[in-house]
């Protein structure tokens, strides 16, 4: 699920916090409040801080409350989304950090027999579709965020 703070592991927080802001949204500050009754009937857009879990001296989740749900829940949080749609758009160089990084492995284990391949990016939510729908058409963010960051 990208970062510790939105219960899951990957990018280093830091980044993730920085790329995130304050106050991630799904629409906007307002809308979000207004609609939170309907968000919450169908799970959706549920703040990170609304599950109530414990935090570390990091200020991120607790892992053993992070599995008390399934961590598919977490994609439609402001956070992810926000996170997502940040690592797209290279928002405070976060894509630029993620192919340094990848760079650096490949050249590091390109040699080695054991590794046949890596998986940059599990399961890539498609950025924030709450303010972008073209984001849930089919191919979109493969032709138009994924392969342009891959390359």
């Amino acid at each position: 699920m990208f970062a510790r703070s939105i219960c899951g592991e990957g990018f280093p927080d830091f980044y993730v916090k920085e790329a995130m802001g304050k106050r991630p949204t799904c629409f906007n500050w307002l809308v979000d409040r207004k609609l939170k009754n309907l968000f919450d009937t169908v799970g959706v857009c549920k703040n990170m801080d609304d599950y109530g879990y414990r935090v570390d001296e990091n200020g991120d989740y607790l892992v053993e409350d992070c599995q008390t749900n399934n961590f598919a829940l977490y994609y439609s949080s402001p956070q992810s989304m926000t996170a997502f749609k940040a690592l797209y758009e290279n928002k405070n160089g976060l894509q630029d950090k993620f192919v340094d990084f990848w760079n650096v492995t490949s050249k590091a284990l390109g040699g080695n027999p054991y590794v046949v391949g890596y998986d940059p990016l599990n399961e890539p939510f498609p950025g924030n579709p709450a303010k972008d729908f073209k984001n849930f058409l089919p191919g979109h963010v493969d032709r138009n965020f994924l392969a342009p960051m891959y390359s």
